[in-house]
Order: structure tokens, then C-alpha cells, then sequence
């Protein structure tokens, strides 16, 4: 019983893992954007200090969302795959 928990919830944990981390990537690259749009629009002589640390905090969301992939991967590898017969096994302890 506590191998099918386990599993269960490993499988829910892979399946709202990536999308929600897409979401809020999403969101957070475009607050990037909007705001460094807008910070240039108010001051266009402070253009290049803005798309730096522009392009330095869409790179680390980024790189978030690629750990995120990573763990994913992890996760997954961690499930029974395949054959039915060997996830039966697995869960009746044999």
C-alpha cells in the first residue's frame, strides 16, 4: 500500500512539475520584459544598464525553469516504467 502512495504521488509530482513552473516562468519573463520596456521607455539614456540586467534575470528564470526540466527527468526515471507485470510485482512486494 505505501509503494502505491509513494508511486502516486511521484506520479502527480511529475505531472505538475513541468507546467507549473512553465506558468510561472511565463509570467516572470514577461514581468521582466514589461518592466525593463517600460524602465527604457522612462529613461532611454539608461537603455544599456537595463537590457543587462535584463538579459541577466531572463537568463536566471531560465535557468530555473531547466533545473525544473532536470528534476523532471529525475523524477521520472524514479517511476516503474514499461511492463505492467513488473509494476504489479512492485506493488504487491514480491
Amino acid at each position: 500500500m505505501t509503494a502505491a502512495i509513494y508511486f502516486g504521488l511521484l506520479g502527480l509530482g511529475m505531472a505538475l512539475m513541468l507546467p507549473l513552473a512553465a506558468i510561472g516562468c511565463g509570467i516572470g519573463e514577461g514581468m521582466i520584459f514589461a518592466s525593463a520596456i517600460q524602465g527604457i521607455a522612462r529613461q532611454p539614456e539608461a537603455a544599456g544598464r537595463i537590457q543587462g540586467t535584463m538579459y541577466v534575470t531572463f537568463a536566471i528564470v531560465e535557468a530555473l525553469f531547466i533545473f525544473n526540466l532536470v528534476f523532471f527527468f529525475i523524477i521520472k526515471s524514479m517511476l516503474p516504467g514499461g511492463d505492467p507485470a513488473a509494476v504489479v510485482t512492485l506493488l504487491a512486494g514480491h
